[in-house]
């Protein structure tokens, strides 16, 4: 109860501060939709064309750099009618298990191994006579089991078809494609039809993350002072997810002091707080 407690008082806290700069919410919150840079729409026109094919594709890069982000809100825009998206998020599921998940999340009853695959071949072909693909999302692919992807890879070829049964993104880091290139992951990375790594921003396009994480909460004049955007910038290393971090605590912090402009000592003040900040990459 005293948990709850503090929690409504927290939340309560934050809205009066967001109320106080004017925002209809929080700013740099990592719930707004992914600014769109250059790589962004590439990858995400990258995306629609591998879900248009049926093919599988790989999006891969460094931790913090958006992809999941970037293909939840591509997977929010896709047409219920001509996409039915699944994403699976738990990369512990075993070979088993993601069957029964794929089978459930599909309309179908789970069951045993001969009967999960039964049910999937029945919702896909319900799915190809209604004109609709299936598009199967695997997050943080690097981490599931061999025998799990070779499972999805196995059913890529359901029922002999010459076109996938449906369309495969892979979300991993970096080192995933190299990891598919060897030979027990041979059958699956010959499948690979597109890989698009995304890098670490540039300066211009955090800035522009900046800008639009605060015009989504209404907000129409920037909050933050030069040196405070520059060195958030620096220490987010070209990461959007920690750029937003660093961010939305210097913004909490200037709120505590009722200051009327984010500056660079509020975020100073709170860089030790965030382990991601200003940590170099290997």
């Amino acid at each position: 109860m005293l948990a709850k407690t503090k929690a409504a008082s927290s939340e309560a806290t934050i809205s009066q501060y967001a109320h106080q700069w004017g925002a209809t919410g929080t700013p740099f919150s990592e719930d707004t939709p992914a600014y769109a840079s250059d790589q962004v729409k590439q990858a995400q026109q990258l995306l629609s064309q591998s879900a248009t094919l049926r093919s599988l594709m790989l999006l891969s890069g460094p931790n913090g750099v958006g992809k999941s982000h970037l293909v939840s809100c591509w997977k929010d825009q896709l047409n219920p009618r001509s996409h039915h998206a699944i994403a699976i998020t738990q990369a512990s599921l075993s070979h088993a298990g993601l069957l029964a998940y794929l089978t459930r999340k599909l309309g179908k009853p789970s069951g045993n191994r001969s009967t999960n695959l039964l049910h999937l071949e029945e919702a896909l072909s319900e799915l190809g006579e209604s004109r609709t693909t299936a598009v199967i999302i695997l997050d943080e692919a690097q981490n599931y089991s061999h025998a799990a992807l070779e499972e999805i890879r196995l059913l890529l070829g359901l029922d002999l078809s010459r076109r996938p049964a449906f369309s495969l993104i892979l979300i991993g880091d970096d080192y995933l494609l190299g990891s598919l290139r060897l030979r027990s992951h041979r059958a699956l990375y010959t499948r690979i039809a597109c890989h698009h790594q995304l890098t670490p921003w540039s300066e211009s396009d955090m800035a522009s993350l900046l800008e639009s994480s605060q015009q989504a909460v209404q907000l129409s004049e920037n909050l933050l002072a030069p040196a405070a955007q520059e060195l958030i910038i620096n220490a987010s290393n070209g990461l959007p997810r920690t750029a937003l971090q660093i961010a939305r605590a210097a913004w909490l912090s200037a709120s505590q002091a009722k200051a009327p402009l984010i500056e660079a000592e509020h975020v100073q003040s709170i860089l030790p707080r965030i382990p991601s900040a200003g940590e170099q990459r290997t």
